[in-house]
């Protein structure tokens, strides 16, 4: 088990997008050698409070630091704005990936220099990861592995509940709430720790509607299949709710084609201690205790699998070099 005694150093990065707005990356970590680097990303209409909470330093992302990981935590744009402010300054699906994650990745980059990476995404966030990689393959060097936290690009409607949920709240009470703010009002309405872009959010809905494209017509559908992706781990809560469900995950992770791909269901009918929230996965404290041990020897497995191929590859390029 990952000692709590251990203190975490925070560190926060403003990363300018536009001359207005700024991404913004936090750093935990604690001293000493790291043996990777972590990057993380939130989902809709939530922020990096969804990986930690700052004041009691719990949550998944400070497990992580605690464990050796220098973890990177990513945040969008207008995470804080009052909404009378981001109605003035919405953004799309498409500046959030070309812009937002751009800056976010080339600055953890930059500071993880040499470190394997595993990435983490939550809901949306790990949307976000997947499409810009399939727009960046360079970046997928470094990876040794991806994890999702309910994960989803469209929304498999497998109920009467969840379909009434769905079409009733989300595509319909919020989508209207947020046409007459001209933001997602995501803090009045309990739904995130932060409000949301409404463009952004038409984005997503169409998304799931029908065709995933970008505005300037690439074809993510397309690219993420022709990835060769490293290995995933996702995580489904089994907990009943019209949001994200197994069936949604299990349809992201097929989205991305044949790869090394594993779907752990979370919840007390799989053996887990309890029913957890999809929001609070990674902020449940009973989770140390329960599902993070079986995560953080998957991320060791991968770290180790990442060097033996590095050390395979060198001794590949050296046995060239010799014979040339």
């Amino acid at each position: 088990m990952v000692t709590t005694a251990l203190p975490v150093i925070e560190e926060r990065f403003n990363l300018a997008v536009t001359d207005q707005q700024h991404a913004h990356l936090i750093r935990l970590y604690c001293p000493g050698e790291h043996r990777g680097a972590i990057f993380m990303m939130h989902g809709l209409m939530q922020d990096a409070q969804c990986f930690y909470e700052a004041a009691s330093r719990t949550g998944l992302a400070c497990v992580l630091a605690r464990a050796g990981y220098d973890v990177y935590l990513g945040e969008l744009r207008g995470r804080r704005l009052e909404g009378r402010i981001l109605k003035r300054q919405g953004f799309t699906l498409d500046q959030a990936i070309n812009n937002d994650m751009k800056r976010l990745v080339t600055a953890m980059q930059k500071r993880a220099a040499g470190l394997p990476q595993i990435w983490i995404g939550q809901g949306l966030g790990s949307l976000l990861q997947v499409c810009f990689l399939a727009r960046n393959p360079t970046a997928l060097s470094p990876l040794a592995g991806m994890v999702h936290f309910s994960p989803f690009r469209r929304l498999i409607v497998e109920s009467r509940r969840k379909h009434w949920w769905f079409a009733g709240l989300y595509a319909g009470l919020l989508k209207r709430v947020s046409r007459l703010l001209g933001y997602v009002p995501g803090q009045l309405l309990g739904q995130g720790y932060s409000n949301e872009s409404l463009p952004l959010l038409k984005g997503l809905l169409a998304w799931q509607a029908g065709e995933w494209c970008a505005e300037d017509g690439f074809s993510y559908a397309q690219a993420v299949a022709d990835i060769d992706w490293p290995p995933a781990l996702y995580f489904a809560s089994l907990y009943p709710s019209w949001r994200v469900s197994e069936a949604d995950a299990r349809a992201f992770m097929f989205d991305l084609g044949d790869h090394n791909g594993r779907l752990v269901k979370l919840g007390q009918s799989a053996g887990n201690q309890k029913n957890y929230k999809s929001d609070r996965l990674c902020l449940d404290q009973d989770a140390e205790g329960d599902y993070y041990p079986l995560m953080l020897q998957w991320i060791e497995q991968q770290l180790a699998q990442a060097q033996i191929q590095a050390g395979v590859a060198n001794d590949s390029t050296l046995s060239q070099a010799s014979n040339d």
